[in-house]
C-alpha cells in the first residue's frame, strides 16, 4: 500500500514540475521557428540606417515560421521572420520588418515614415550555443 502512495506521489511531482517549466526562456524546436529566435538586447544588436548606426535601438526581437525544409542536407531551411524593432520609433511604437531568413542571414523591405528601404542583416554567434552569445546586425538602406 505504501508503495502505491509513492508512485502517486513521484507522479504527481514530476507533472507539476513538467508543467511548471517556462517554455518562454528559451526558444523551442517545437514550435517550428528558427534557431535564431530570440529577444536580442542592447550589446547584441547593430543596426545601420544608410550606413549610419542607430544606438538607439534597444532591444530586437525575431520571430520566424519556417516555410520549407530543405531536400539538401547541407543546406538550412527558410523562414518567414519578423523583426519587431524597438527603440527607432518614437513613443515606444515598435517597427515591425518582414524578411526572408536562414540561420545566418536574411532580406526584405520595409517602409518607415513613407521611405522604401531594402532590408539586409546577418545573425552573429553560433545557433547552437547559448542565446545570450548571439548577436543580430541590421542594415537598412534607401529604395533607389
Amino acid at each position: 500500500m505504501r508503495m502505491k502512495y509513492l508512485f502517486y506521489f513521484l507522479f504527481v511531482s514530476i507533472l507539476i514540475s513538467l508543467s511548471s517549466c517556462n517554455k518562454e526562456d528559451e526558444p523551442s524546436p517545437d514550435n517550428e521557428g528558427s534557431p535564431r529566435d530570440w529577444t536580442y538586447l542592447n550589446d547584441q544588436i547593430k543596426f545601420y540606417i544608410d550606413n549610419v548606426e542607430q544606438v538607439s535601438i534597444s532591444e530586437i526581437t525575431v520571430r520566424s515560421l519556417q516555410l520549407k525544409a530543405s531536400n539538401d542536407d547541407f543546406s538550412f531551411p527558410w523562414y518567414s521572420t519578423t523583426l519587431k524593432v524597438k527603440g527607432l520609433l518614437p513613443k515606444d511604437k515598435i517597427l515591425e520588418i518582414e524578411v526572408l531568413a536562414d540561420v545566418e542571414r536574411f532580406e526584405g523591405t520595409t517602409s518607415i515614415n513613407g521611405i522604401d528601404y531594402d532590408v539586409t542583416g546577418e545573425y552573429t554567434g553560433s545557433p547552437f550555443e547559448h542565446y545570450k552569445d548571439m548577436g543580430i546586425i541590421v542594415n537598412l538602406n534607401k529604395k533607389l
